[in-house]
Order: C-alpha cells, then structure tokens, then sequence
C-alpha cells in the first residue's frame, strides 16, 4: 500500500503525486456488485473496478486535505482508492472501491499471450 502525502510541484512546476513508503497490508479482493457500485453514483469513473476490504484505514482523493488516493498493488496491477465505502476502526478494518491503473502489469500470468487461441 502506498499512502497518499499528497502532491510535490517539481522543478518544471508540474505537481506530483507524492506517497509515504510501501507497506504491507492484508487484502481480501471481491468483484464490485451494484449495490456498491450504486455507493459511489457521485463519482464519475471509468475502467475495472474491485471492492477491497483491508487491514487498515485507506482513502481516497480528498481535495480539502490535498491528498491524491492510496494506491494498492494486487493482481500484479496498481489500483486507486476512489471510495471508502464503510469503515470498522475499531477492528482495524475497511471496505473500499478501487479503480485500475493504467499502468504496466507487472505479473505475467495476467497477461494474455499473443498466441491465445481465445483470440
């Protein structure tokens, strides 16, 4: 997990996003059903999403606080919390919505070879 610090503006005065260091954290993935998908109908979002709930509190982009989302890697791919949809703070736990990055896969048996007879 990479927490969101929020943005650097570069020497180019481009921003950023900026994330404290990597840490481990458990996961258990699910596909998003409607009843949370309906949960994020003010969020204007494109592109395969998850529910993820996870041992610990993540977030996602919050302009008053400056802060860009937290990124998850699992599945060998990036994902972006868009959503926290419950919270358990008491156990530690969350549930989120989590969008895919378009980013490089990383694991190759996600991947789908060139010779795939599925083609």
């Amino acid at each position: 997990m990479l927490r969101s610090k929020g943005y650097k503006i570069g020497p180019d005065a481009k921003q950023t996003p900026d994330y404290y260091p990597a840490q481990e954290i458990e996961l258990q993935v699910q596909s998003a059903d409607g009843y949370d998908l309906k949960q994020e109908e003010f969020v204007n979002i494109q592109g395969e999403r998850k529910v993820v709930f996870a041992a610990g509190q993540l977030y996602g982009q919050d302009a008053k606080r400056g802060l860009g989302g937290d990124l998850l890697e699992f599945y060998g791919r990036v994902w972006k919390v868009v959503k926290r949809i419950e919270s358990w703070e008491q156990s530690g736990w969350c549930k989120v919505l989590v969008v895919a990055q378009l980013d490089t896969v990383m694991d190759t048996t996600d991947r789908i070879l060139d010779d795939d007879p599925r083609e």
